[in-house]
This record gives structure tokens, C-alpha cells and sequence, in this order.
């Protein structure tokens, strides 16, 4: 027989597993930004908008990453748009894109490998 009491233990884990496939989408999305053209990036900042930050530390800094990640993807792109008038949004694209592609592929690495990503509000890793 079920107790009131055994759903309580497993809210946690089932939180923890839930932020985890979260932060593992958004690691998709980012990573997919660039072939898309910018069409994940902007599902993913949607996706993110309003959403709170998890509670545990790891995912935090993760989900914080993925946002200053997505919202600067997503800035860039508007911005090297605009700047292909004058020829010079080519450039901005392609760093961008290498920025982004960079920066997806680490903070990936660092949640498949169970750490924090140390200073999430950096544009820089």
C-alpha cells in the first residue's frame, strides 16, 4: 500500500532528472542555433524567458549559462543582419557562429562531466 508520505522523496529526484533533461535541450538548441539560423536559438531563449532558475547549484549555473548563451546568440544575429547593409555582418555572423558552436560544446562537457560552469554571466568561457 502506498503511503502519503513515498511521493515525497522522489519529488526531489525527479526534479533533479528533469532539470537535467532541461539543461540537456537547451545544450541542444544552442548547439543547433547555427545550422537552423538561429531558429533553435530563438526557441530556446522563448523557452527560457520566463522560466525560474533550479534550485540546485549545478543546474543553476547551467541554466544561467544557457540563457546569457541564447540571448547573446540571438542579439548577435539581429545585429549581423542589420550590419550585411554595410558589409560587415558577415564577420559578425561568423564569429557568432563559432562563438556559439564553442560555447555549447563546453558548458555540454562540463554538465556530461558533472561540474558547475564556474562563472555563468561571462560572454567568454
Amino acid at each position: 500500500m502506498v503511503q502519503s508520505g513515498d511521493y515525497s522523496s522522489n519529488r526531489g529526484a525527479a526534479s533533479q532528472a528533469g532539470d537535467l533533461t532541461s539543461l540537456y535541450v537547451g545544450y541542444a538548441l544552442i548547439l543547433f542555433a547555427v545550422p537552423t539560423f538561429g531558429v533553435a536559438a530563438a526557441i530556446g531563449l522563448l523557452r527560457m524567458w520566463r522560466k525560474a532558475p533550479p534550485a540546485d547549484p549545478l543546474a543553476r549555473s547551467h541554466f544561467i549559462f544557457q540563457q546569457r548563451t541564447l540571448f547573446a546568440a540571438v542579439a548577435a544575429i539581429v545585429g549581423g543582419v542589420v550590419l550585411i547593409l554595410i558589409n560587415v555582418g558577415v564577420f559578425v555572423l561568423f564569429v557568432m557562429a563559432v562563438w556559439t558552436i564553442l560555447r555549447g560544446a563546453l558548458g555540454l562537457r562540463d554538465l556530461l562531466e558533472g561540474r558547475a560552469i564556474r562563472h555563468p554571466l561571462r560572454l567568454f568561457y
